[in-house]
Formats: C-alpha cells, structure tokens, sequence
C-alpha cells in the first residue's frame, strides 16, 4: 500500500496529459470582429485583423467571402482566393491609418478588380 500514493500521481499525470495537443481533428480558429447576426462580415476592421492569428484571419475571409456571395443571391461577386485576399487584407492593414477599414469593403473592392488584375 506504500506504492498507492505513487500510483494516484501517476494516474492523475497521465489524465493531465490526455488530449494536450493529441486531437486529430484541429478546432477551427474564429473570425476576428465583432459577430453580427452570426457573422463577423460586417464589424470586422483592419484593427481586429491586426490582433488575429494567421487561422483567425483565414477563418474571417471564409466569413467574408460567404457574406458577399450568399447563395441566394441573383447577383455573384468574383471571388478572391485565400491566398490574394490574405495579401490585400495584409498589406492595406498594415498602414497606420488602416485600424477603422471594413474588411468586407476592401476584400469586395478588391475582389471587383480581380479579374483585372489576372489579364
């Protein structure tokens, strides 16, 4: 009974350590912004992008993108891939003067010129 103490650390170290880091399926990260009516499109600013993670802003520019082009909709925005809207986003909030920028607005100002930009 002298090794039952020794036991019970083990026991409890080794639940401790169960699902650190071990989960196969990641958590997917939440957009960055304030959420309005389930979505973020809308609030999200260059300010909230600068205090993000990389998954976070990813997770916004899904957010944005399926806010711009609602599946109900009769009229299709062209679509900016994850990689060219990380870039616009990135590069226009990285400017001082940038922290009260909608993300949706530059992500859609960006995305109408897209097609431009690929000639």
């Amino acid at each position: 009974m002298r090794h039952w103490p020794a036991a019970a650390l083990f026991a409890a170290l080794a639940l401790a350590s169960c699902g650190s880091g071990s989960d196969p399926r990641p958590r997917a990260a939440k957009p960055v912004g304030e959420e309005l009516v389930g979505s973020v499109a809308q609030m999200a600013q260059c300010s909230d992008w600068n205090a993000g993670t990389r998954a976070q802003r990813l997770a916004t520019i899904h957010d944005i993108r399926r806010q711009v082009n609602l599946k109900d909709s009769a009229v299709r925005t062209p679509e900016l891939s994850d990689h060219a809207a990380y870039r616009v986003l990135q590069s226009t909030c990285g400017k001082d003067f940038a922290g009260s920028f909608r993300l949706y607005k530059l992500y859609a100002r960006a995305a109408s010129f897209a097609a431009f930009a690929e000639n």
